[in-house]
């Protein structure tokens, strides 16, 4: 049976402080382990009422990490490019074409993901269209990577004490925590990251767990026009955040916040519309075309480039996002990124039929 989250939901009822990392990482921990529905419940409205903080947050990410089936990808930097979901928009699975065009500039990518919550359509949806192996165990993961420089984590597989949480949190139907925990609980420890995030109040709070739980190394954290990533709609807010301490030392990170518009790369302005995506099928057709060679320009190939780039940037070979984002289009009109889907399909299904 696992512990009581009576007293943390006590300290919350009491109003006169919010739990510390320490007490909600063990709370989180024995949410994880099967505690009561109902205390869980109440928790985690308790929680949403009081605004959670970047100590709270950073206890759940702990939790969560701990729990986890992990990825072990040693003396390797990795990337990852991830939204938390929920702006409502279905558009083409961006984060997760981007992934394969950053993958064909040089970065190598371990892609955490799941099937669509609150879309049409998640990035495992597309992927298994496409014919990428998605429920790959840990040591085929890490094989994956190794053979073509890409691999996707699939939720189930690596959080599976999430299992005790779903049917609660379908039963409350509103937005928890749990909403925003994904993309900061990348299974193989991703030191580089691009995350999303579908309401601008959530970056101080994210950055702020980020740099408390201390796996980062350099990340993004964006929100743009209404949407959990960088697109041609407008300009996007960003929180950079960069550890600076000499290789082997406790971490110390620099954090700036800045705008950064699309204009300023040469990409012009687009309309949600022209983002748009729909089932896994029609995902899976516009994923080939944003990332088929050639000097083709429209948004979906644009916000492919805008989001590769700025994971180029993280991963640090490059100087500039406005760099990055050169380097991505060049990759991509070059046919790379094609070369590098079909790779990486290729060597998903070799490593899955070794299992």
């Amino acid at each position: 049976m696992s512990a009581s989250l009576k007293p943390y939901i006590e300290t919350l009822i009491e109003g006169n402080r919010h739990l510390t990392s320490d007490e909600t990482e063990a709370a989180f921990s024995a949410i994880l382990s099967g505690a009561d529905p109902v205390q869980v419940s109440s928790l985690l409205t308790l929680l949403r009422a009081r605004n959670e903080t970047s100590e709270e947050i950073a206890g759940m990410v702990r939790a969560m990490n701990k729990a986890c089936n992990p990825v072990n990808i040693p003396n390797t930097t990795l990337l990852d490019i991830v939204g938390t979901g929920g702006d409502g928009a279905d558009t083409i699975n961006i984060s997760t074409a981007s992934v394969v065009l950053a993958a064909a500039c040089g970065c190598i990518v371990a892609k955490a993901g799941n099937r669509s919550v609150s879309s049409a359509c998640g990035s495992a949806d597309v992927l298994e269209s496409l014919g990428v192996k998605v429920d790959l165990s840990p040591s085929q993961v890490e094989k994956c990577v190794e053979k073509c420089g890409v691999a996707f984590m699939f939720a189930p597989v690596n959080h599976p004490a999430m299992k005790h949480v779903a049917p609660i949190r379908k039963a409350l139907g509103v937005r928890t925590c749990f909403n925003i925990l994904g993309p900061m609980t990348n299974a193989a420890g991703a030191q580089r990251a691009v995350i999303g995030v579908f309401h601008e109040d959530l970056m101080p709070l994210m950055a702020g767990a980020l740099k408390q739980v201390g796996r980062i190394d350099h990340a993004l954290v964006i929100h743009g026009v209404g949407l959990d990533e960088i697109s041609p709609l407008g300009p996007a807010t960003i929180i950079e955040i960069k550890n600076v301490a000499q290789e082997g030392q406790p971490k110390v990170y620099e954090e700036k916040s800045f705008a950064f518009d699309p204009l300023d790369v040469g990409i012009p302005r687009c309309k949600i519309e022209d983002l748009k995506g729909g089932s896994p099928t029609e995902n899976a057709e516009e994923f080939r075309k944003v990332l088929l060679g050639g000097v083709e320009s429209n948004a979906k190939r644009d916000s492919i480039i805008l989001n590769a780039g700025v994971g180029c940037y993280v991963y640090d070979i490059v100087e500039t996002i406005s760099d990055g984002c050169k380097l991505a289009r060049d990759v991509l009109n070059s046919g790379k990124a094609t070369d590098k889907l079909i790779e990486w399909i290729e060597a998903s299904n070799s490593v899955a039929a070794l299992a």
